[in-house]
């Protein structure tokens, strides 16, 4: 199943992060009514965008560390790693070494936390056009899962600490490409891709040891930090404030493409799940079956102790299969150090495979896996039932209702009865829950459909269980699975507005043009004369018919209906009609940048 089938193929590299921080804060941005926070500084909006803008670039200096981001995050120094038929990892294929290509918009739908992250994109490519090559088209957007938080407490800056499971798949039917030539496992996976029950691949990827300001050694609050977020905010303010100053941070990432089955997650890893015990120091594991071997995803499990990224060693790691009923373990496998340490790690994107016994396989195939470490104590556990959101994460419409459908899955494999789900519901910031559970039966298929309210604006999670469990200290992304939804206000007062440039820039691009200063690079949002001679570009980036889109705007993804309506009527109303009177008057040139040599010019497009 998925990515811990064979063929297999690895890489590895890094990735580029590139958000806008500043609607991370809830004095900048209000996630509920999808607006920029201005400042009330008179006299008019204009000055209240510079002043938002100004405050945003101060806040580096508590923690904003990237007001002027782009959100694109790339993969880079990324290639295929090796290849694996079963037996363990070779690089002997031709299609070993070539470049890994992807750039997406990371987006939170809940941007005040961590749980919400994805990564809109057009496509992803391994290997080259015209040569070896696999070429996804999007057929749903990449989602981050088992946000692990304890991975590397070496790396103590913002979110360096933590690793996350990324996953998306490729429908067969949207695009996908295999050119194999002569490579062996390309021509593998081309071959498996023609049975029906492989619905196409799945890529996989995992991120960890976040680096910020391009410096491994800083420390949350250090001397050193306070040092490099105030040369930030120089750069920031250079040359009067004019232009736009990006500062992304970067990842290490291993990662792995497989095969996609029919009824398999889509958005996060299936098989089976291994979940920590709340003192563990492992993150969660998952794990696949077959009668002769039991391959383990330890890709996001294992932490780090040192900034090297040296994997701490817990001796050989016993792997056994536990009675349900009895609790009485089989052992059916050891994991020494020397295949989880930091080059095993790499080498095989945090997979191994361990050959076994029929009478282990039969043990494992009956039992619940764990993995205890040399004192037997317990690492981590398997979770049998799992409940599984078909869609992690829901945008609505305020006052269009939506469906919510969970898959409940036994083993790794789905559960089709009638089961009871427990579902409960958690506030934005995953505390909770927020009140009693709905307790509901999928159907005979094991499919759970709720209705999801979008009555009023706001952003709201659920927690599905199926063994009675409560997240009672709200969601652990290690051990729950979760749903967030988020409705956008309606906005019916801004779409009654006269589309005059004052109603439109003050309810529309303001919010833009306070939050996204990368924007001054390709339309100035402030200038009526540009925004009307762009208006077939906007209207199609706007379209929510390209919501899904690389290039959709605003990025992240937090237009209302209401100023839709207002931005469209501004944007067809004809010339000289309601929309443009005044506009000659209204429309000022941006302030020109104070001239400066070329030498430094050139220094600052390299951040230097």
């Amino acid at each position: 199943m998925s990515v811990l089938e064979t063929p297999r193929i690895l890489f590895h590299g890094e990735v580029a992060w590139d958000p806008i921080t500043t609607n991370n804060y809830p004095k900048f941005y209000d996630e509920t009514t999808d607006e920029s926070v201005l400042p009330k500084v008179p006299p008019g909006i204009a000055n209240q965008v510079a002043a938002f803008r100004a405050n945003a670039v101060a806040a580096v200096m508590t923690g904003n560390w990237n007001p002027q981001g782009t959100h694109r995050s790339t993969f880079y120094k990324t290639r295929v790693s090796g290849v694996d038929y079963g037996g363990g990892v070779t690089k002997d294929d031709p299609f070993v070494h070539a470049a890994a290509n992807f750039t997406g918009m990371l987006v939170d739908l809940e941007p005040y936390g961590a749980f919400s992250s994805q990564l809109f994109f057009d496509s992803i490519r391994f290997g080259v056009d015209g040569g070896y090559r696999i070429l996804g088209k999007r057929s749903t957007r990449m989602t981050a899962r088992y946000i692990n938080f304890a991975r590397n407490p070496a790396n103590a800056m913002i979110a360096g600490v933590a690793s996350v499971v990324w996953q998306t798949t490729f429908r067969k039917a949207d695009g996908l490409v295999i050119d194999a030539f002569d490579s062996p496992a390309l021509l593998l996976l081309k071959q498996m891709l023609q049975d029906d029950d492989v619905a196409g691949l799945t890529v996989q990827f995992n991120t960890y040891r976040t680096v910020y300001y391009d410096n491994p050694a800083l420390l949350n609050g250090s001397p050193l930090t306070v040092k490099m977020a105030q040369g930030l905010n120089g750069k920031l303010n250079r040359f009067g404030g004019a232009g736009f100053q990006p500062n992304p941070a970067r990842s290490e990432m291993v990662g792995v493409i497989g095969l996609w089955r029919k009824d398999e997650p889509v958005h996060e890893p299936g098989d089976r799940t291994l979940i920590p015990p709340g003192a563990s120091p492992f993150g969660a594991a998952h794990a696949r079956l077959t009668g002769t071997s039991l391959t383990l995803d330890l890709s996001n499990t294992v932490p780090e102790i040192k900034k090297d990224l040296e994997k701490q060693n817990f001796g050989t790691v016993a792997v056994v299969a536990a009675d349900p009923a009895s609790g009485a373990t089989t052992a059916i496998g050891s994991l020494p150090y020397a295949v989880y340490d930091r080059e095993a790690y790499v080498h095989g994107s945090g997979i191994m495979t361990l050959p076994l016994t029929p009478a282990q396989a039969q043990a494992a195939e009956a039992g619940d896996i764990q993995l205890l470490d040399e004192n037997n104590g317990l690492l981590l556990a398997e979770e049998a039932l799992r409940v599984v959101p078909q869609q992690p994460n829901a945008y609505l419409d305020e006052g269009t209702n939506g469906t919510g459908t969970f898959q409940v899955y036994n083993h790794g494999a789905p559960l089709r009865a009638v089961t009871p789900v427990a579902l409960y519901p958690m506030a934005a910031g995953g505390n909770g829950p927020t009140g009693a559970p709905q307790n509901l039966n999928t159907d005979a298929n094991g499919v759970l459909s709720v209705p999801l309210d979008a009555s009023a604006n706001g952003v709201f999670a659920f927690v599905p269980t199926a063994d009675g469990n409560a997240p009672a200290g709200g969601i652990n992304p290690q051990v729950n699975t979760y749903m967030y939804v988020r409705v956008l206000a309606a906005d019916a007062d801004t779409a009654a507005l006269a589309p005059t440039w004052d109603n439109v820039y003050a309810k529309v691009l303001a919010n833009w043009n306070a939050m996204a200063p990368c924007m001054d690079n390709w339309l100035m949002l402030n200038d009526p004369v540009a925004v009307k001679a762009h208006a077939p570009i906007l209207k199609r980036l706007t379209d929510p018919k390209n919501f899904e889109n690389y290039l959709y705007m605003p990025v992240v993804r937090d237009m209302t209906a209401g100023e839709r309506t207002l931005l469209y009527a501004f944007l067809d109303a004809p010339d000289g009609g309601t929309a443009t009177v005044g506009l000659a008057a209204a429309h000022t040139a941006p302030a020109a940048a104070p001239a400066a040599p070329h030498d430094k010019l050139s220094r600052a497009m390299r951040g230097g």
